[in-house]
């Protein structure tokens, strides 16, 4: 896959899972694909899955307490999957 910038990543990435993927997975794919680790970039991929959402670029399939703690105790991890309307706006910047 040709380097993306990361909200670019994220759309591309819940194309090739329509069940939706968790954030923590989402998160673990972008850490894992641009080379970054820590809490700062797993909020950035947070912040990133909130921009996306707002703009009903993604949808929310669940969401539960994050048992794994992998953002932190107490805290919601969502399930998110892309939207019609962001499979759309693919379509419409090239990304699909």
């Amino acid at each position: 896959m040709t380097k993306l910038h990361m909200k670019g990543f994220v759309l591309c990435l819940l194309e090739e899972y329509p069940e939706g993927l968790w954030d923590s997975e989402i998160a673990g794919k972008v850490l894992e694909e641009f080379h970054h680790s820590g809490d700062y970039w797993r909020g950035e991929v947070r912040a990133t899955l909130t921009d996306l959402f707002s703009g009903a670029l993604l949808e929310e399939v669940e969401d539960r307490l994050d048992e794994e703690e992998y953002f932190g105790a107490d805290k919601i991890s969502v399930k998110f999957r892309l939207s019609a309307f962001g499979r759309q706006r693919m379509v419409e910047t090239g990304l699909l």
